[in-house]
């Protein structure tokens, strides 16, 4: 289990986090935006909606930049209206771009750098694997009996 796995189910386990790593609709968006634009402290509307604090900054830069699109022009008076800073947004920017080249470095298969044994999740999917293998190859043997037999 990740490092991230571990946090959201840890938050997901405290009543006042519940709803970490959910997926959001449109109430909750309508309400995290009417609150932040009325300038009700992040820690409020984490508790009001049962995420972290974090998972709220970030929402609110997502929709902020949906909001504006590629108008660029508009993001300081955005950021003014909903209470969070030029720099949050460019780290938050910065941070998504970290992810996705990082996502794109990857090759399909991960193995631990420092290893060379697969991790205990993989090793666990190719002896199931191998497993299904040794199983499709006996049925194949009988197909094949069967067959034989008919002729």
């Amino acid at each position: 289990m990740s490092t991230f796995q571990k946090k959201l189910q840890q938050d997901r386990s405290n009543e006042k986090t519940s709803n970490a790593g959910l997926k959001w609709d449109s109430e909750d968006d309508k309400y995290l935006l009417e609150n932040a634009k009325n300038g009700t402290d992040i820690k409020e509307i984490a508790l009001a909606l049962k995420r972290t604090e974090g998972s709220i900054k970030t929402r609110i830069i997502i929709n902020i930049l949906s909001m504006i699109g590629n108008d660029r022009n508009k993001l300081s008076n955005m950021c003014s209206e909903y209470n969070v800073t030029e720099d949050d947004v460019s780290i938050y920017e910065q941070k998504k771009e970290q992810r996705e080249q990082k996502r794109l470095g990857r090759p399909s298969y991960q193995y631990e750098k420092k290893n060379s044994f697969p991790s205990s999740e993989t090793a666990e999917m190719l002896e199931g694997l191998s497993h299904l293998n040794q199983k499709m190859d006996s049925l194949m043997e009988k197909m094949n009996d069967v067959l034989k037999k008919m002729k």
